[in-house]
């Protein structure tokens, strides 16, 4: 890894570390743990978008859409809004 790509990969954990309270980090690695442990996703990806891009897709369980229609009552479009996390 060069200083360049360093320099890049410590901005962006201070900007994290910035804009998320400890707490929220700690619920991020929580979420992003059940997805790889529940769904088999990616350990970079939170449950949200992983289940976001499986009903873009036309793959999302009934399950799938249950938890979605959960997050929604919390936020609106929640899924959606989440693919990319």
């Amino acid at each position: 890894m060069t200083q360049e790509e360093k320099k890049v990969l410590f901005a962006k954990f201070d900007e994290d570390v910035a804009k998320r309270s400890k707490a929220m980090r700690v619920l991020l690695v929580l979420d992003q743990t059940f997805n790889v442990l529940v769904w088999n996703g990616s350990q970079d990806e939170t449950i949200s978008s992983h289940i976001g891009r499986l009903k873009a897709e036309g793959r999302a369980t009934w399950f799938d859409k249950k938890i979605c229609c959960f997050l929604q009552k919390l936020e609106y479009n929640h899924c959606k809004n989440s693919e990319g996390e």
